[in-house]
């Protein structure tokens, strides 16, 4: 390590140390040839960006590997992770959230669909990632009107014939539709009143149907491929 990259590195420490959003985390910083490598521990996947961001815009900094760990203060199932995520999705108004689909799987958040603009699409994946547990995020969602509209229609189409099948009227059950994928989420209070929605869904013409429906009273499921 030069005195220039030793100078860069202690000029980016110094920053981690006093941002409050990475302060109160231990952030070890190397730099090579203006290669600045990050490693550590920190709560969030948008706590470990910001920290490669800041050190991304330094004069100087030619590059940054960011080997941060992402370790929630507490274990987060994949359920509960997608649990969240639908909720936020779901609460914003800005958002399509019926043609989004969300699949994580050890703390690995996919979000997938079509949304309206870049503007909606930007705007979900920065609120996944403020969600406890998420350790990374893949975005595989598409900007296509036309297709989000035909998404949302079958969304809408499943989910009013789940109101209409007996034992599941009055769940609160979830539809987001992807092409021929769809996942099915919300709660139910028995396991056979979840295997007859896979059942009902898969009426439709569908390839895949993640059933994420979780059963009240039991041990979450972790998530699997359908």
């Amino acid at each position: 390590m030069s005195a220039t990259d030793d100078k860069l590195a202690e000029w980016i420490l110094d920053v981690l140390c006093n941002d409050a959003r990475i302060s109160q985390h231990r952030i070890d910083v190397s730099v090579s040839s203006g290669v600045v490598t990050l490693r550590g521990t920190v709560q969030s996947h948008r706590r470990k960006l910001a920290a490669g961001e800041i050190a991304s815009s330094f004069e100087g900094c030619c590059g940054v590997v960011n080997e941060i760990h992402v370790r929630p203060p507490e274990p987060v199932s994949d359920t509960e992770i997608a649990g969240h995520v639908r909720a936020m999705l779901d609460a914003h108004a800005d958002i399509t959230k019926a043609a989004i689909t969300v699949t994580v799987r050890d703390g690995e958040v996919t979000l997938a669909g079509h949304v309206g603009s870049q503007a909606e699409r930007a705007l979900a994946v920065d609120m996944v990632m403020s969600v406890r547990g998420v350790r990374t995020l893949s975005d595989e969602m598409v900007v296509d009107l036309q297709q989000q509209i035909g998404d949302q229609a079958l969304s809408r189409q499943i989910e009013l014939e789940l109101t209409r099948t007996r034992g599941l009227r009055g769940a609160n059950l979830k539809v987001a539709v992807n092409g021929d994928a769809a996942v099915l989420s919300g709660r139910v209070a028995e396991l056979w009143q979840k295997e007859t929605a896979g059942v009902v869904a898969l009426r439709f013409p569908l390839r895949v149907v993640r059933n994420d429906l979780v059963v009240i009273g039991t041990d979450s499921p972790k998530v699997s491929e359908s």
